[in-house]
């Protein structure tokens, strides 16, 4: 009898180490059609697309990450902060940088804003996934990767080593690239007009579908030029990264 009972607590244990090992969050705020949402997170993943809703639903999952000093799920807080047609998310580990990368917990973000809306996502080294935002759009990565669909707005890419597939519904905004040893696919429609200025560094690559449009100047490291008439500017910087930019 004592024998049956040593697997039944053994699997009762592992069920209550698992389930302090994941901590779940939701919350639904308001938000303007028109406004602007900020998301400051650390590694995990992304999720974000529109809804016509004047709202924003933030799920999270937060998971730990077996390491050395390994950060507890429970020490992870998702702030969420409202303020004058504004929300502020991040993602808030407690002064727990002091441990090593590899001890702080992952967090799964999946997140609804209004279609309309501005969006500005900061992050490390998350995988991420944004479609449907038409309002302007900014996103920071330290070693992340992203694909990111539907770009109609204004947008704003600054990443260290990312790879990063960018593609427009539209080109209707000044928008800037800039790329340290990261690896940019930019897909833009093939009618779209705009004012391209390249400025690539150490061992910078560009390559572009628009070939007959776009001329160098005379330093080598300098690219620029009107694209069907010219536009909206298009700034690129690369040091040592891989930019491409294609037409569909």
């Amino acid at each position: 009898m004592s024998n049956m009972r040593i697997p039944a607590l053994i699997v009762a244990a592992a069920a209550l180490l698992s389930a302090a090992d994941v901590k779940d969050f939701s919350k639904t705020v308001s938000l303007d059609p028109k406004g602007r949402f900020s998301l400051d997170t650390y590694k995990g993943s992304i999720r974000i697309t529109a809804w016509d809703q004047p709202q924003a639903e933030i799920r999270a999952r937060i998971e730990e990450d077996w390491g050395f000093h390994s950060v507890p799920v429970e020490d992870v807080e998702i702030r969420v902060d409202e303020s004058a047609g504004n929300v502020r998310v991040k993602t808030d580990y407690h002064q727990h940088f002091s441990f090593t990368e590899g001890s702080l917990p992952l967090v799964h973000y999946t997140i609804r804003v209004p279609r309309g809306a501005s969006l500005q996502v900061k992050d490390y080294k998350s995988d991420s996934e944004i479609s449907g935002v038409q309002g302007d759009l900014g996103f920071e990565t330290y070693k992340g990767t992203a694909r990111i669909e539907g770009i109609q707005g204004a947008f704003d890419l600054n990443t260290y080593k990312g790879d990063i597939r960018a593609i427009f519904a539209r080109f209707a905004g000044p928008s800037r690239i800039d790329t340290y040893k990261g690896t940019v696919d930019i897909s833009l429609p093939r009618s779209s007009a705009f004012e391209i200025r390249a400025d690539l560094q150490r061992h910078a690559e560009f390559d572009s579908d628009f070939p007959r449009t776009i001329h160098s100047t005379r330093r080598e490291s300098e690219v620029q030029g009107a694209v069907n008439g010219g536009g909206p500017a298009l700034r690129v910087k690369s040091y040592k990264g891989n930019i491409r930019l294609r037409g569909i």
